[in-house]
């Protein structure tokens, strides 16, 4: 290649690779292809990929690289840094080695780039030629010769005049101003961007005039208004995406939202009518906070979501989700919606197809569309969208696929969010859909039966509604503004507040509910005295509940009412006696041991059966004159008197209690263990009299001859047991006729196993258990095994047994086994495979078979939690609390402890808020229980001193505590 004598030609600052070649081939009179093919050369081939357009950049290697520097006379260095592109990218070529190019086009595949400044640009060359160089948002005024540098896709870019807009120039100074103050001001000016755009492609209000003067005002003469209207889109909203950006940064203005947020999470943006003020002010449109207060998404909305969310702190994660712009709220590109130049006889462009936005493809937006026409459907039958996370009604998991709506809600597209919100104003409320759901309880009620009667303690509703709105006036000062207006559209406002009463339950219908199962208890055991302080009966705490009669009863200040000890009277003359419970207990079971026997004291009641209740007697008989009158007489009832006493105490005396004195032992342990056998036990005993005998050699692959006999009588056993089963599959702590067979077969499996990992052949002694069983040691669980042989019995017993139809149900035990069989019979060994063949279930029965309902979870445990507070008052059980066979204290334990580890509370975290607000509160539990025990029964002497505790302890008590203590009436204020 012939370097011509074109002289020296140099790149503009931020030139595009491109429109500096362009220039270079024009001072040598060549045109951009024919430059193009001598830099990219090869052999006489154009080694250059990519079509060239007006937009287009070009990307070159190395060597093509210095053919360039050769040709403009300008060192690399020097291009390097004035070319943005130069270095950007190492493109591969055609044909291998050599120099290489590549043509790339469009805004979003290169950079953002514009026109340079045709004054400028004569200026700098000394000649009237275009350029085009990267622009950065601040770049595009040459505020100099007064210049919008706009983007054109498809073009080389337009040049508009801001002769008449000198706004613009103005809010071009203030936005470089403002990028040398805030650290976060070219965040700050794309997310006003975004505001801005959002509020450019919807309709204008008729009260808008500054953008249509400054569109008329700038639009070229020969321009489509049109078209013109989509070009110059950055163009008129500049001087309002600057100011924006310049009120977001202030820092005063963020911590002023947050705090006129009162730390709630907008629903709308109405809500911060300071933030609405300051944006009307700043524009000077003083009518756009009207129109925004009704706004519930879009970038602004998102951006003070953000800012009370994140609390406007100063940390690096708060300050990338405030100032992180999301795909569905970025301005679309105007090569999407303007890709083509307007043309020269004036025809109208013509624009392509809309694409879709980045983030959004197909697939998701189907499965929205399927999730909205289930939404639909859920919120035509029950008229809101306050879906449990967990529920799946029509098999489709609605519950979820809102939940997970909820929380990008601030991320979607518009049109989406305003799809939902026509169905339901409130589904993406920033409270919980519990709250949600219990209002619409709340609703309906009001509806079905008229107003609420706060004053009154709402005696129509339910003891759990009723619970739930006197919590929502409790605490209506600190209740978001939206839940504040929802609770007036029901009647709760903020006299009806003042006016609230707790709910109260009748203690007489607690005592007679508690009287009736103390009543069946005794029908039974004969006595109340066997009712434990943790005792459930039938799901009721009879244990609690008499424990509570007891304390009421024996409390000086508040004596129980006659009627009611009668009737206790009446079922036990001995449910409260003035001794220990358990005499009264352990009486019973002498008293119950001693029925048609004869007592004995000579033998020390050995005549009983019950060694426990031989020993307590005798221990009655010893400290008999220390006895209460009454216990001596219900002693009297079984045969023990005053006589029986004293002569099984004398004879107690005068019987030895060991048969024979024991020798003088030895000095020495060793010694000791050799010469008293009976101190030692009789297997100490065995080993000193009896000598050691020589162990035959172990035969490696069966047993020892003198284990031989042991072997056989635990075969006859497992003969025994298959003849009854059918079956070997025995668990562990199971015995045959007293012999522990469980245990002997599985330390048979393990040796086995033993000597299979050892790669070891198998004990021919094994032989004799696979005969009786093939699979006594399947390489399986066992337990699957069992549940095999139970399927087997079923069947054989004649039961019903389809698996394809569900039967057994998949709730029984036998039914979620058959159920994990056919969901996992591709897993399965073949062993299993043909054992299920054998009861008919094979691979196309499980294909067959539906797939099961995703049951609730924990829905049982809710059950038992909602029985539990209806009865008591409130759910903060002890520990070791069991209802109707159910370990309710356990579970809400383990809750509490799952609660603490979560940020937000799960779904049955929040029903169980709703069944008891405080069933989880910030201080220990004890202190709510103790708090319970006091409003059961205020004047009994333990919560005197508890509250009086309180009292002391009152400034370091939580404020929540301080208003259960005052609302409880416990504590004066």
């Amino acid at each position: 290649m012939v370097v011509g004598a074109a002289g020296r030609v140099a790149p503009l600052p931020g030139e595009l690779t491109l429109s500096f070649l362009t220039r270079l081939a024009a001072r040598y009179h060549l045109t951009i292809r024919d430059l193009l093919a001598a830099v990219t050369d090869v052999g006489g081939l154009q080694n250059l990929t990519g079509m060239l357009y007006p937009d287009s950049e070009i990307h070159l290697n190395a060597q093509a690289c210095a053919r360039v520097a050769t040709l403009c006379r300008v060192p690399l260095q020097v291009l390097e840094r004035a070319l943005p592109a130069w270095r950007r990218e190492e493109p591969c070529g055609k044909y291998g080695a050599g120099p290489v190019g590549r043509l790339m086009r469009g805004e979003e595949a290169v950079a953002p780039w514009g026109p340079a400044c045709p004054a400028c640009t004569a200026v700098r060359t000394g000649r009237l030629v275009s350029a085009r160089r990267y622009l950065a948002p601040e770049e595009r005024v040459c505020a100099r010769h007064r210049y919008w540098l706009l983007y054109v896709p498809g073009g080389s870019g337009m040049p508009a005049p801001l002769r008449r807009c000198p706004e613009v120039i103005d809010a071009q100074r203030w936005h470089v101003r403002l990028l040398r103050r805030s650290p976060a001001g070219r965040q700050a000016f794309e997310v006003a961007r975004a505001i801005t755009g959002f509020w450019w492609d919807q309709t204008w209000p008729h009260e808008e005039h500054l953008w249509p003067a400054r569109l008329e005002a700038t639009r070229p003469h020969d321009a489509d208004p049109g078209w013109w209207k989509v070009a110059a889109r950055d163009l008129i909203t500049y001087p309002e995406t600057v100011a924006l950006a310049h009120l977001m940064t202030n820092h005063t203005l963020q911590q002023h939202t947050v705090s006129e947020s009162r730390r709630h999470l907008p629903y709308r943006l109405g809500e911060l009518p300071g933030l609405l003020a300051d944006i009307g002010d700043q524009l000077g449109r003083p009518w756009l906070a009207h129109r925004l207060a009704a706004v519930t998404h879009g970038p602004l909305f998102t951006w003070a979501h953000s800012c009370v969310r994140t609390r406007a702190a100063p940390t690096p994660t708060a300050q990338q989700t405030l100032w992180k712009v999301h795909s569905a709220h970025r301005p679309r590109p105007l090569s999407d919606l303007l890709p083509h130049p307007p043309t020269a006889d004036s025809t109208a462009p013509v624009a392509g197809p809309t694409k879709r936005l980045r983030g959004h493809s197909l697939q998701a937006e189907r499965a929205f569309a399927q999730g909205l026409t289930h939404a639909r459907a859920y919120s035509k039958e029950h008229g809101h969208l306050a879906v449990p996370k967990e529920d799946t009604p029509g098999g489709y998991p609605l519950g979820q696929w809102l939940a997970n709506t909820r929380a990008r809600h601030t991320r979607m597209p518009a049109q989406q969010a305003a799809a939902l919100h026509a169905l339901y104003p409130w589904w993406n409320a920033p409270w919980s859909t519990l709250w949600q759901r219990t209002w619409h309880q709340a609703r309906d009620h009001t509806e079905a039966h008229g107003p609420l009667q706060p004053a009154r303690g709402f005696p129509t509703t339910s003891y759990s509604l009723g619970e739930w709105l006197y919590l929502q006036c409790t605490r209506y000062p600190a209740l978001h503004p939206e839940q504040q207006r929802l609770l007036t559209q029901i009647g709760i406002d903020a006299a009806a507040v003042a006016a609230a009463r707790p709910r109260r339950r009748s203690y007489a219908e607690r005592f007679q509910a508690g009287l009736a199962h103390a009543r069946a208890f005794a029908d039974v055991h004969g006595n109340l005295a066997a009712v434990t302080h943790t005792a459930v009966h039938d799901g009721y705490p009879l244990g609690q509940w008499l424990a509570n009669q007891r304390s009421h009863r024996r409390s000086n200040r508040r004596p129980m009412p006659a009627d009611r000890a009668q009737a206790l009277n009446a079922i036990d003359p001995w449910w409260d006696p003035p001794w220990n419970l358990k005499w009264q207990r352990r009486y019973h079971q002498a008293r119950d041991a001693a029925v048609d026997r004869l007592l004995r004291a000579e033998n020390g009641f050995a005549d009983l059966g019950d060694a426990l209740a031989a020993r307590w007697l005798l221990r009655q008989c010893t400290m008999y004159d220390e006895l209460h009158p009454e216990q001596r007489q219900l002693l009297a009832g079984i045969g023990i008197t005053a006589e029986v006493a004293r002569s099984t105490l004398k004879h107690a005396r005068t019987t030895s209690k060991t048969p024979t004195a024991a020798p003088a032992p030895a000095v020495g342990s060793q010694t000791r263990r050799t010469t008293d056998p009976a101190t030692t036990g009789p297997r100490r005993a065995w080993r000193a009299t009896d000598p050691k005998r020589l162990r035959e050699p172990r035969s490696r692959l069966g047993h020892r001859p003198d284990l031989r006999p042991g072997f056989e009588t635990a075969v006859a056993h497992a003969r025994g047991w298959h003849a009854e089963h059918g079956h070997l599959a025995v668990p562990r702590d199971s015995q045959h006729d007293g012999f522990p067979l469980g245990m002997w077969l599985f330390s048979q499996r393990n040796r086995a196993k033993q000597r299979a990992r050892s790669q070891l052949p198998p004990s021919p002694h094994l032989a004799e258990l696979a005969a009786i069983d093939p699979w006594w040691n399947p390489p399986w669980d066992l337990h699957w095994q069992r549940n095999y042989y139970r399927a087997r019995d079923h069947i054989a017993a004649g039961n019903p047994f389809d698996p394809v139809a569900r039967i057994p149900a998949p709730s029984t035990v036998l039914g979620s086994w058959i159920t994990r069989a056919c969901l996992q019979y591709d897993q399965l060994h073949p062993g299993q495979q043909h054992l299920l063949n054998a009861i008919s279930i094979t691979a196309q029965t499980a294909e067959q078979r539906p797939p099961s309902p995703r049951p609730r979870p924990h829905a049982e445990a809710l059950t038992h939690a909602r029985t539990w507070t209806s009865e008591h008052g409130h759910l903060c059980p002890p520990i070791k609390t069991v209802h109707d066979g159910f370990p309710l204290g356990e579970w809400l334990n383990r809750q509490r402890e799952l609660a603490k580890k979560r940020s937000s509370p799960s779904p049955t975290q929040q029903a169980l808020a709703t069944i008891d607000p405080w069933w989880n509160p910030p201080w220990p539990i004890l202190w709510q229980r103790a708090y319970h025990q006091a409003r059961e029964h205020p004047r009994h002497p333990t919560t005197r001193h508890w509250l009086q505790s309180q009292r002391r302890g009152w400034p370091l008590l939580h404020p929540d505590q301080q208003h259960l203590l005052t609302t409880a009436s416990l504590v004066a204020t």
